[in-house]
């Protein structure tokens, strides 16, 4: 006597709740896995961070220097209108630094005489006429300078006299100088943060992607 072999058919029909049960665990398995925190994503952040930084600045100042210099230096001895006395218009003066100019000018109504004397009365220069220049070197001494009509007296005459001479100083100049300083700046920096984190299987599968 032959017994029949069971079929798939008869199996599934003798099994169904078996195999359903199966089906069921098995995605409820699959499920709680990929719900689970297994895969592990390095996300990338950037942001903008600002610092303070400190940047050389050169600008130009005036700095100070001491020098030697030839300087002009004068002295006025006579500025003004004299009245012609009988004797003439006299001015005394004295000459103390060397290499002195004695520079000057003298203007009248009346012609007359205009002379450079020395303290004994010498004459070591002269002009004529009612008006004239002067500009003459004159070693250290004491002179006397002398305005005389020629015919008449009582006029005003009009003289300046001034000495001349040249010293060597100290003289502070200024020159430019190139000079630096700290000045403090505001950067901008992008910094990039990576952060590690644990996700889901299901929460990698649907994240967006880094491109």
């Amino acid at each position: 006597m032959n017994i029949p072999l069971p079929t798939i058919r008869d199996y599934l029909k003798a099994h169904w709740k078996m195999l359903v049960a199966g089906i069921f665990i098995g995605f409820a398995l699959v499920a709680i896995v990929f719900a689970l925190p297994l895969v592990t994503v390095a996300t990338e952040t950037t942001h903008t961070e600002y610092a303070t930084e400190v940047k050389q600045e050169s600008y130009v100042a005036e700095e100070p220097y001491i020098t030697q210099e030839p300087v002009e230096k004068s002295k006025v001895v006579a500025s003004g209108f004299y009245q012609v006395l009988p004797s003439g218009v006299i001015v005394p003066f004295s000459v103390d630094k060397p290499a002195s100019l004695l520079i000057g000018q003298f203007e009248n109504t009346v012609p007359g005489s205009f002379n450079i004397l020395t303290d004994n009365n010498r004459i070591i220069w002269e002009t004529l006429g009612s008006r004239g220049t002067i500009n003459l070197s004159l070693p250290r001494g004491e002179y006397k300078a002398r305005f005389r009509e020629n015919l008449m007296w009582g006029e005003d005459c009009y003289l300046y006299l001034a000495i001349k001479w040249t010293e060597t100083e100290q003289v502070t100049r200024y020159q430019p100088v190139v000079k630096y300083r700290e000045v403090p700046i505001q950067v901008e920096k992008r910094k990039t943060t990576i952060i590690a984190e644990k996700v889901s299987v299901w929460k990698y599968l649907f994240m967006p992607k880094q491109s």
